[in-house]
C-alpha cells in the first residue's frame, strides 16, 4: 500500500514550524528582548527630552531672564518709592515771592498694630481738630490696614505728634502750593493741580524748569511690610526746581488791580485790564486782569477769571490804531505836522454808493496833527488813501499785528491781520482807524512802546531771571530788539502829537500836574451778532510819561461799560489814577534834597529800596543789586524793619540796617514790625509770616497801625488804618 510523502504538492512541506504557524523555541526568547529595548529606547528619549527641557527653562530662568527674576525677588523685601522733588519759587523783580511751597500732612494709622489705642487717641485729640472717642472709633476698625484720620494738617500741629513716635501712626507729607498775596496776579501767575503741576500762567509756562527731577529711595521690607531704609540699597536725590523771578513789581501791580477795578465797578463794565509796562525795554512791570483769578481758592475757579485777558482777548482796537496811520503819513512824507487836510465837515464819501465814514464833530480842516488830537476817522481813510494797501499793511505788520508778540505766557493769540489780497476797496480805509482787524492788549502796548522808544519795537517780557536754590543766576532774559518800525524822527513828532492828545485834545482827563504825558484814546464799537451794536463798546486809553523820556507805559481797556463808553472819560481817569500812583510811589519822580550834595562830592546816591518782609538772603541780595550793603549777617527770620526807610538815599555802598524777627508764626513774642508806608497786601503778608492776625480798615498804603511800631507782642490782632496815600521807591 502506498503512503504519501509529508512534502505537500506544491513544494511546501506541511510538517513547517512556519507554515503551520508556531514560533520556534530561538524566536520565542528573542521576542520579549526586542519589546523591552523598545521600551527603554522611549522613556530614555522622553527622560532626554524631560531633561533638555529642564535644561532650557533654568537657562531661561537663571541666565537669560535672571535680572527679571531677581527684580520679582527683590520686590518680595524692597521698596522702591519716589522722591518728590521741591517745586521753585515764583518771586517779583524785588524778591518778593508770589508763589511758594507749604507742606501739609495726611494722619493715618494702622489698627492692627497698635497696642494701646486710647492712649494714642488720646494724644492724637491734643494736637489734631477731631475728639478721642472719634478717633477711637476708627482705630478698633478691623476693615482696614490704612485708616485715615485727618488731612491737610499743618506742619506745626504735626511736630509735637512726631515727637511720640508711636508705631502704627503715619504722618504722610503733601507739598501744596501756597500764593502769598492771594488774587494778586492771579492769571498771569497761574495755578497747580492736585499733583502739584502748572496748569496756567507762568506755572505753566515754566512748568519743567519749576518742577524739577523726581528722584527716589529704595527701602527694606520685614515679614509685616514695614519699610526701613537701607545703606546700600539704590538712592537718587531729587534736584529740586529752579525759581523764576518776574519783571512784575508787585506794588505796581496792586495800584493797577486796585485802580481797574474801582474803574470796572464805577462805570458798569464786564470785565477789564490794563498793562504797566517799562517801553524801552520790554519789561512787563504789571498785567491786571478784572475778573481774577485766586489760585489758593480753588473752589471758587472758572475758566473766565482764570484767562489771561491781556494776551487771549482779541478785539478792534478803534482809534488807538490811529498811531499806526499817522505815524506811516509821517514816515513816507506825505504829510507834515501842520499840513491842512480837508475833514469833510465830519462826512466823507469815500465811494459811491458806500457808507459815509464819519467823525463824531463836523471839522472843516485839520492838520495833521489836530487830526491826531481829536481823532479824526476822516482824515485817517484819507491816509490810508493815499498811503494804498500794500502800505497799510505793512505798517501795521511792521508794528506788530498779526503776529504773537513771543511773550512766556501761554494763550497768546496772534490777532487778525487780513492779507491785503483779500481786500475790497474801503477795507484799509477802515483799518486804518482800527476797524477789521483784531488785536490783543499787548499788541496795543507794543505798538506804544515802539513810539516811546524811538521807533524800536521791542520784544515784550515777564521773566527777569531764573535762579537755582543758591540765588544764582541761570538764566538773565535780556531786552530783545524786533525791528524799526519808523525813522526817530517820526517818533519824536508822534510823541508830541500824543502830548496833544493829553494837553488838548481827547485824553484832557488823564492829565497830571507837573507831569508830562503823551497819549491816545479809543473807543470801538463791538460786533454783536454779526453788526456792530450802538450799545455795546470797547473804551480804552494808552499813554506814557515822561513824554521827554519815557520810563512807564501804561495801557487801560474796559469791556462793555455802562456808564459812559468814551475811551476819554472811561479809560483815561483810570490811567491817570494809576500814574499818579506810580509816579508818587517811585524815587524816579521825587525830588531828592541831596543830589545836590551828590554831584558836588561825586558819591553816587542810591534810593533804598523796600526789604521788609523778605528773609534775610532775599535782602542781602536785592540790596546788593542796588549797590548798598546788609546787616546784620543773619540767615534765617523775616525782616521788619530797616534804617533807613524805603525811598529815602544812601550813599553807594552804605549800609541798611535790618531788624529780623522769627517767622515760625508760633506764639513766640515778637517786635511789631512799622508798616506804615506799606500796601494793604504787603503788611497783610508780613504780619501772617509773623504768626499775628490782622484787621483792615481801608485800601491802599497803610497810614496808622496798633500796636505801635517796636512793641512787644505775642499774638494780637493788629489793626490797620490804610488809604490811597503816597510812599517812594524805585521805578523801573
Amino acid at each position: 500500500m502506498y503512503s504519501p510523502s509529508p512534502k505537500a504538492t506544491n513544494g511546501i512541506e506541511m510538517n513547517d514550524p512556519i507554515s503551520l504557524g508556531i514560533s520556534t523555541p530561538q524566536e520565542e526568547s528573542q521576542k520579549p528582548k526586542t519589546g523591552f529595548r523598545m521600551r527603554l529606547y522611549f522613556l530614555f528619549v522622553v527622560f532626554l527630552l524631560g531633561y533638555a527641557v529642564l535644561a532650557v527653562r533654568l537657562f531661561v530662568i537663571q541666565v537669560r531672564d535672571a535680572d527679571k527674576y531677581q527684580e520679582i525677588a527683590h520686590l518680595q523685601y524692597k521698596s522702591r518709592e519716589p522722591l518728590e522733588p521741591v517745586r521753585g519759587l515764583i518771586y517779583d523783580r524785588n524778591l518778593s515771592i508770589l508763589a511758594s511751597n507749604v507742606t501739609e500732612y495726611t494722619v493715618a494709622v494702622d489698627p492692627k498694630v497698635i497696642e494701646d489705642k486710647d492712649s494714642v487717641a488720646e494724644m492724637l485729640a491734643q494736637y489734631l481738630p477731631g475728639t478721642k472717642a472719634s478717633y477711637l472709633e476708627r482705630l478698633n476698625t478691623k476693615k482696614s490696614r490704612y485708616v485715615i484720620l485727618e488731612k491737610h494738617i499743618s506742619e506745626s500741629r504735626i511736630l509735637p505728634l512726631k515727637q511720640w513716635n508711636y508705631y502704627g501712626v503715619r504722618f504722610d507729607a503733601i507739598s501744596k502750593r501756597k500764593y502769598n498775596f492771594n488774587d494778586l496776579a492771579g492769571p498771569i501767575i497761574g495755578y497747580t493741580n492736585v499733583d502739584n503741576r502748572g496748569q496756567s500762567g507762568i506755572e505753566l509756562a515754566f512748568n519743567e524748569e519749576l518742577s524739577g527731577e523726581e528722584g527716589f529711595i529704595v527701602y527694606q521690607l520685614n515679614a509685616k511690610r514695614y519699610k526701613r531704609p537701607e545703606v546700600e540699597y539704590p538712592y537718587k536725590e531729587p534736584i529740586n526746581g529752579r525759581s523764576i523771578v518776574l519783571t512784575i513789581d508787585h506794588a505796581y501791580q496792586s495800584i493797577a488791580e486796585d485802580e481797574l477795578i474801582a474803574g470796572v465797578k464805577r462805570h458798569e463794565a464786564v470785565s477789564g485790564r490794563c498793562i504797566v509796562m517799562h517801553p524801552k525795554s520790554g519789561e512787563i512791570l504789571a498785567m491786571a486782569n478784572y475778573p481774577s483769578l485766586d489760585p489758593n481758592n480753588r473752589a471758587e475757579y472758572t475758566p473766565e477769571k482764570a484767562r489771561n485777558r491781556v494776551v487771549t482777548d482779541l478785539y478792534e482796537p478803534g482809534s488807538t490804531f490811529k498811531v499806526v496811520t499817522m505815524s506811516a503819513a509821517l514816515d513816507e512824507a506825505l504829510y507834515s505836522p501842520e499840513d491842512e487836510i480837508d475833514a469833510e465837515n465830519g462826512r466823507y464819501y469815500h465811494t459811491p454808493n458806500e457808507k459815509p465814514i464819519v467823525d463824531d464833530h463836523e471839522y472843516g480842516s485839520l492838520t495833521l496833527r489836530g487830526a491826531f488830537e481829536h481823532s479824526s476817522n476822516i482824515v485817517s481813510a484819507k491816509i490810508a488813501k493815499e498811503l494804498g494797501k500794500e502800505r497799510m499793511y505793512e505798517y501795521a505788520r511792521n508794528f506788530g499785528f498779526g503776529i504773537k508778540t513771543g511773550i512766556e505766557l501761554p494763550g497768546e493769540l496772534s490777532g487778525e491781520l487780513r492779507n491785503p489780497t483779500s481786500y475790497d476797496a474801503t477795507t484799509h480805509l477802515y483799518m486804518a482807524f482800527g476797524y477789521g482787524l483784531a488785536a490783543t492788549s499787548l499788541q496795543i502796548a507794543c505798538a506804544y512802546a515802539a513810539i516811546a522808544n524811538d521807533g524800536i519795537l521791542m520784544r515784550p517780557y515777564i521773566r527777569k531771571w531764573m535762579i537755582d536754590g543758591d540765588r544764582n543766576i541761570i538764566h538773565e532774559t535780556r531786552p530783545q530788539t524786533i525791528r524799526r518800525v519808523v525813522s526817530s524822527e517820526t517818533a519824536a513828532t508822534m510823541r508830541r502829537f500824543m502830548q496833544g492828545v493829553v494837553d488838548s485834545g481827547t485824553a484832557r482827563n488823564a492829565r497830571i500836574d507837573g507831569m508830562s504825558i503823551g497819549g491816545k484814546t479809543g473807543t470801538s464799537q463791538r460786533l454783536v451778532n454779526g453788526s456792530y451794536s450802538n450799545t455795546s463798546h470797547v473804551a480804552s486809553f494808552v499813554g506814557f510819561f515822561p513824554v521827554e523820556d519815557p520810563k512807564v507805559l501804561i495801557l487801560v481797556i474796559l469791556d462793555s461799560p455802562q456808564k459812559g463808553y468814551y475811551g476819554g472819560t472811561v479809560a483815561a481817569p483810570i490811567f491817570k489814577n494809576i500814574a499818579q500812583r506810580i509816579i508818587s510811589y517811585s524815587g524816579e519822580f521825587a525830588k531828592v534834597p541831596d543830589a545836590v550834595y551828590a554831584s558836588e562830592s561825586g558819591n553816587k546816591l542810591k534810593t533804598v529800596p523796600d526789604v521788609r518782609g523778605l528773609s534775610p538772603a532775599s535782602a542781602a541780595l536785592l540790596l546788593h543789586q542796588y549797590g548798598l550793603a546788609y546787616s546784620p549777617a543773619q540767615d534765617s527770620g523775616i525782616i521788619v524793619a530797616q534804617n533807613p526807610n524805603p525811598g529815602n538815599t544812601l550813599a553807594e555802598g552804605g549800609i541798611v540796617q535790618c531788624e529780623v524777627a522769627s517767622d515760625t508764626g508760633n506764639g513766640d513774642v515778637v517786635s511789631m514790625p512799622n508798616l506804615v508806608g506799606m500796601t494793604v497786601r504787603h503788611a497783610n503778608t508780613l504780619l501772617t509770616t509773623l504768626g499775628l492776625s490782622v484787621e483792615i480798615h481801608g485800601s491802599g498804603y497803610v497810614k496808622r497801625q496798633s500796636p505801635e511800631p517796636g512793641s512787644k507782642v505775642e499774638a494780637p490782632r493788629c489793626t490797620l488804618w490804610a488809604e490811597a496815600a503816597n510812599i517812594s521807591a524805585n521805578l523801573y
